[in-house]
């Protein structure tokens, strides 16, 4: 006979076979238990390799975590989101060339931007997303914009692989804006696939400062492909209250650390 902590994991996985992706808020409402218990539940199926932590939420382990809408990322901790685009917009200084990858939080930052066309009619803007393109009125609302081509994913509304990620290679910018997908215990940014990891690589070498804007839920997390080592960022954005050893390592790499 199953436990009740047996069949509330696996209630778990029946509602993320059902949806895409979910949040902790969400599956704890549902399973009619505390954020902390459903917390340790994620974390026990985590390790079992049952879920995988995703931008959001959670989701199946083995689901094509790029097959999960942009609009329904885009629709997920919408609140935090805008957030951290409040304060990446502050970074951005009149006559930047700025580079936005394809990310949930970068279109929010577009839309932050359209709030001052007076910076952003001086921006000329980089980027492989056709949400930010069409926020931005293919270039109507900025000085000039330049869109990295290549594959196109539809239910991303962007173009993904190696002869885009190549094409930053052309590039010098004056800010790159990167979305992160798990930064380990050891201060280690990692993603999910190589055609993300390839393009935040060249996103950082193409960049004179960079921006690496990440939640809480993504800090001690690791995934398949290293992108970079924290210290290669010239300032951090999130909403996590940082630890000792964290305030140490920033100060160490004078990496500037922002609240959102």
């Amino acid at each position: 006979m199953k436990s009740k902590l047996d069949k509330r994991r696996q209630l778990i996985l029946s509602i993320l076979a059902d949806v895409p992706i979910s949040s902790t808020q969400k599956l704890a409402e549902a399973t009619n238990v505390s954020n902390e218990t459903i917390r340790k539940d994620l974390d026990a199926l985590a390790d079992e390799g049952r879920i995988i932590k995703v931008h959001g939420g959670v989701a199946l382990a083995g689901d094509n975590i790029n097959e999960i809408p942009f609009d329904l990322r885009a629709a997920t901790n919408i609140d935090l989101k805008k957030r951290i685009a409040g304060q990446a917009v502050l970074l951005i200084q009149p006559e930047d060339t700025i580079l936005l990858e394809s990310c949930t939080t970068n279109l929010e930052l577009a839309k932050k931007l359209l709030q001052d066309p007076g910076l952003t009619d001086t921006l000329i803007i980089i980027t492989n997303s056709f949400s930010i393109a069409t926020a931005l009125e293919y270039g109507n609302k900025c000085k000039r914009m330049f869109f990295l081509g290549g594959w196109v994913n539809a239910r991303q509304y962007s173009a993904l692989g190696h002869k885009t990620a190549k094409m930053l290679t052309d590039f010098h910018v004056s800010k790159s804006f990167i979305s992160g997908a798990a930064l380990s215990n050891q201060f280690v940014l990692s993603g999910y696939y190589d055609d993300d990891v390839e393009f935040q690589k060249n996103a950082l070498t193409a960049a004179q400062e960079t921006i690496l804007m990440i939640d809480s839920s993504k800090f001690s997390q690791t995934t398949i492909f290293t992108v970079a080592p924290l210290s290669q960022f010239d300032y951090l954005i999130t909403d996590k209250a940082l630890d000792r050893e964290e305030t140490a390592y920033l100060a160490e790499h004078k990496i500037d650390y922002i609240k959102a």
